[in-house]
């Protein structure tokens, strides 16, 4: 048997959530995080996440919305992406937290749900 190619993927392509209102929530991802629209199908809202796509579509009736899957957003521009989520409606969960420390910089993290449940988080450097 051959060894398999490396890397044997080339990364993540896509993310699916489940949703009660797929475009309702495919809208607060837009006035939250900036994620604009890259298509919609078949109840299927499909956005670009920085080269990832963010499918959110119906969620099946067994499934349960939130659990152990959390999302984590890059922001360009700490304050501008904090109030941003905040003007959407969504509550940041704690403050910011220092998760690791670097010479004039920390790796902070704030995490915070979409109108659903689903966890998510802002995630990256600043400058200190």
């Amino acid at each position: 048997m051959n060894a398999p190619p490396e890397p044997i993927v080339t990364g993540v392509r896509q993310i699916a959530l489940g949703s009660r209102d797929p475009a309702r929530l495919a809208d607060f991802y837009n006035r939250a995080l900036g994620l604009t629209k890259l298509f919609e199908t078949n109840g299927m809202v499909f956005l670009d996440g920085g080269g990832v796509r963010l499918m959110i579509g119906a969620k099946p009736p067994e499934e349960k919305i939130g659990g152990d899957i959390v999302l984590y957003f890059e922001p360009t521009i700490w304050a501008v992406a904090e109030s941003t989520v905040e003007a959407a409606g969504a509550q940041f969960l704690h403050p910011r937290v220092a998760l690791q420390r670097a010479p004039g910089r920390e790796l902070v993290l704030r995490a915070f749900k979409d109108p659903e449940g689903h966890g998510l988080a802002l995630l990256g450097w600043i400058q200190v």
